[in-house]
Order: structure tokens, then sequence, then C-alpha cells
């Protein structure tokens, strides 16, 4: 899986640029509390308070997304009820839910 660290490169190319960046783990990943993940669809949830914070604690207006494998579903779940995200990137989302439900239970 993928996690909060792995922003960690993209901060110094980003800040040169004067592009803040946030990153942090879903409910039930990497060091976040949480029993369980939700394959995107509660995590949409999750970045939707992460970015009501930025904006409204922060000031920050201008919000692009990026997000890898469920983070790619759910930043694609938020997007498509919030028109204001200046862009998104979806890194490797997973595009058959039921495809990836019966690999994840053949594989545990």
């Amino acid at each position: 899986g993928c996690c909060r660290i792995s922003g960690d490169v993209l901060v110094g190319p980003l800040l040169t640029l004067n592009i803040a960046l946030v990153c942090f783990d879903f409910s039930g990943s990497g060091m976040s509390g949480g029993e369980y993940v939700s394959l995107g669809f509660h995590e949409r949830d999750d970045l939707n308070c992460v970015i009501n914070h930025v904006r409204h604690t922060m000031g920050y207006q201008r919000i692009a997304l990026w997000g890898y494998s469920m983070g790619a579903a759910a930043v694609l779940m938020h997007a498509s009820r919030d028109p204001t995200l200046a862009a998104v990137v979806a890194d490797s989302p997973f595009s058959d839910l039921c495809e990836l439900i019966q690999d994840i239970c053949f594989n545990f």
C-alpha cells in the first residue's frame, strides 16, 4: 500500500514552485487510526475533511489532488462531488471493484 510518506519526494520540488503540500493517511491506513478501509468510499470523506481544513483553516483556495491506488479511487470519488478543484491526478486506481475484491479475498 501507500501512505503519507510517499509524498516526501514531492516536498522539495513543489515548495520551490511555491506550492504547498499536505500528505495524510486515510483512516485505517499508515499511522492513522481505524480498523478497516473501504477502498475509497469512506476515504473520500476523510479527503473532504482535509480539503475543508486546508480551505477554511489554512486559507488555500486553489486545491489539486493526487492519489495513488486506493487514494486515487478516493480522489476520483471526491472529485465527482467537488467542482471547485483545480486539478486531479489519479495514479493507478482500480478499474473494477468486483475484480479487486476477488483478488484481495484470494490473496489474503
